[in-house]
């Protein structure tokens, strides 16, 4: 429970909201750590606003001050200290007797008067939702790789077929990869779209009716998922098949081991966090025979239950939970780097 007098307590673990889906069993670790951590916390999905939620808030003197009431549970939001996204759903707002275009409308006032209100706050953001709308940008994210000095797959995105094969055959061994999140909803279930090998021959007229992404393959060794905390990393080295252009469609068949990760693309890591101002992050990366490392992939909200279940010593749970519980870290004014990195954002 959240109240107020425990939340002015001096000494106290700073007061979490966790705003994600009711169902997502990712969280309960860093639940658990935040109340071993004795952090006040209150978790609520933004789809049970307003129904299940209460929201009053006021701009006073610059800054957002009021109460958050959701299940019960009621914190001060000039007391938030911290919150962590993650992977909310939208308000549905629906009241009796309305059409579903002024329904759609009031969902769309319903999620600017929270999640703006929310994001509008002068607290710790894991991550703040305009930060991470910029980096599942995939075209911007690879450039700020790439200016953080981290080795990045020659990209082709576009439209016309022509060049689309000229770059594919330029490439060598290519392969096709979305843009955004690979999942299509359907109505026997989601469909995931994985990573995929291409050749010049593949592609025909079918190319010019959507956009495309092709990227040269990397004959790989291994994969490694990078997960950056707050600029920690946290590095899973994870084998597929040989024949895997995607390890998400063999989660089966991985062999985990933990991998220490090389200086220069740990110090990499942080300059691109930096740039993207990012608290957290998933990198995807490959490495091959000649113990290159390249960044295939940014996301700012990726999965690290699978890794941790594997290998429990990465702990990433609990570093999360010490950065959203503890008062002593703050939003970064501007981007904090180390000395040999500093010059590069």
């Amino acid at each position: 429970m959240v109240v107020d007098h425990c939340v002015a307590q001096a000494g106290c673990a700073r007061p979490v909201c966790v705003v994600a889906r009711d169902d997502d069993a990712s969280l309960n670790g860093v639940i658990e750590e935040l109340h071993t951590r004795r952090a006040p916390v209150i978790r609520f999905d933004l789809a049970n606003f307003p129904g299940r939620i209460t929201l009053a808030a006021q701009l006073a003197d610059g800054r957002i001050v009021g109460t958050l009431e959701a299940d019960g549970r009621r914190v001060r939001l000039e007391d938030i200290g911290a919150i962590l996204w993650w992977h909310p759903s939208s308000p549905q707002v629906s009241p009796e007797g309305l059409d579903k275009h002024h329904a759609e409308w009031l969902s769309r006032e319903a999620a600017a008067g929270l999640a703006g209100t929310l994001a509008a706050l002068d607290c710790l953001h894991v991550n703040h939702p305009n930060f991470t709308d910029a980096a599942q940008n995939k075209p911007y994210a690879l450039v700020q790789a790439a200016a953080a000095r981290l080795r990045v797959p020659p990209t082709w995105i576009g439209n016309d077929g022509a060049d689309a094969r000229r770059a594919v055959d330029l490439f060598g061994p290519a392969v096709c990869k979305s843009l955004v999140t690979p999942v299509i909803e359907a109505a026997d279930g989601p469909q995931v779209l994985f990573t995929t090998s291409v050749e010049p021959g593949d592609l025909d007229e079918s190319v010019a009716a959507a956009v495309h992404q092709f990227q040269q393959r990397i004959n790989a060794l291994y994969e490694v998922r990078l997960i950056m905390v707050h600029g920690l990393p946290f590095a899973a080295r994870l084998t597929a098949p040989g024949h895997s252009t995607d390890f998400r469609a063999h989660y089966d068949e991985l062999a985990y081991d933990y991998i220490t990760v090389p200086n220069g693309v740990r110090y990499g890591a942080v300059r691109l966090m930096n740039c993207l101002h990012l608290e957290y992050a998933a990198l995807d990366l490959l490495v091959d025979s000649h113990a290159r490392w390249w960044l295939v992939d940014v996301n700012p909200a990726g999965q690290w239950g699978f890794v941790e279940g594997h290998l429990p010593e990465l702990a990433v749970s609990a570093r999360l939970a010490d950065v959203l519980a503890d008062p002593r870290i703050r939003p970064r004014r501007s981007p904090h780097l180390p000395k040999r990195a500093r010059s590069y954002c």
